[in-house]
């Protein structure tokens, strides 16, 4: 269970995209200012924003501005840096009581990449992800609503968990990357989101793979998988005969079998699609009781 002053708290979650695109923002900002947003949040009882990000904003453009019009209805932002209409963010989700979750969602700005580095450009070596995120940390250690930070996004292609093979080993390089901010910050009070690989949602391998963390981090870790139906993923059966026992395979069983915490981190599609799957996600979590998620997400514009 994730617990706040010691109290298991359920998640009702969503993602507000923008901040890992070309733009370096938050979407939406265009059409209405950030009060209307925080506004809606409140009305259908979200408690916690998942803010997606790229190493490039953070690395290569950390003090860029936004277009103008990417605010144009926000006139409190105008002058503002990208992070600092970040820091205006987690001002407004504190004052509404909504816990915050950093996503480094992308290493690029323009798409997902496999792995935690990026060996075609050189953009990225390793060494990256970790500055990147000890920036971030170093910016928001204080923020009382930095719930968690959702290590990678997606890992995908080559990502393996559990193969022993330094490069791809994704489960192995959690471990690293978790000792790693442990230690540079011993006295963070956030949990560290863990996805499966195959774009995030298979986590089986754990099974013959479990994550060896440090003492401190070892109630910090929570599994978040990321499962779509056919809008996404095309071909994606909407038969709970067929759904269930994939999910159990692939997260489920991590509950079910080992008592970790399950969140999941993506979920949603399109209702003309993806209705009849949705509705069975969702008796499938209620079932579980795996109802913690973030949905995703806020902004309709979404290429998902």
């Amino acid at each position: 269970l994730i617990k706040r002053a010691g109290e298991p708290v359920e998640i009702r979650g969503i993602s507000w995209f923008g901040f890992e695109t070309e733009a370096f923002i938050t979407h939406g900002l265009y059409s209405h200012n950030m009060d209307y947003y925080f506004d809606k949040l409140d009305e259908v009882g979200i408690n916690a924003l998942r803010i997606p990000f790229s190493a490039e904003w953070i690395f290569y453009n950390y003090d860029t501005y936004p277009s103008g019009g990417m605010i144009a209805a926000d006139p409190s932002l105008q002058g503002k840096k990208c992070i600092e209409v970040l820091d205006t963010l987690f001002d407004k989700a504190q004052q509404r009581g909504i816990a915050i979750m950093l996503d480094l969602h992308r290493l690029h700005k323009e798409y997902i990449s496999e792995l935690w580095y990026s060996p075609t450009d050189g953009q990225y070596p390793s060494n990256v992800f970790l500055e990147v995120w000890k920036r971030m940390i170093e910016r928001y250690k204080d923020r009382p609503n930095l719930m968690a930070i959702d290590l990678l996004n997606e890992p995908h292609g080559r990502a393996t968990w559990g193969s022993g093979n330094p490069s791809t080993d994704f489960a192995m390089f959690v471990e690293y990357a978790i000792g790693e901010l442990t230690t540079s910050f011993p006295d963070g009070h956030w949990i560290y989101f863990v996805e499966g690989i195959n774009w995030g949602h298979d986590l089986q391998d754990y099974n013959r793979y479990p994550l060896q963390l440090p003492p401190a981090a070892q109630n910090k870790v929570v599994f978040s998988p990321h499962v779509y139906g056919s809008s996404v993923v095309p071909g994606t059966s909407n038969d709970p005969n067929v759904l269930y026992p994939h999910w159990d395979w692939t997260f489920g069983f991590l509950h079910q079998n080992h008592g970790k915490t399950v969140v999941v981190g993506e979920w949603g599609g399109r209702t003309d699609l993806d209705a009849s799957w949705m509705n069975v996600l969702v008796n499938y979590l209620s079932e579980k009781g795996l109802r913690s998620n973030f949905f995703w997400s806020l902004m309709p514009n979404s290429g998902d």
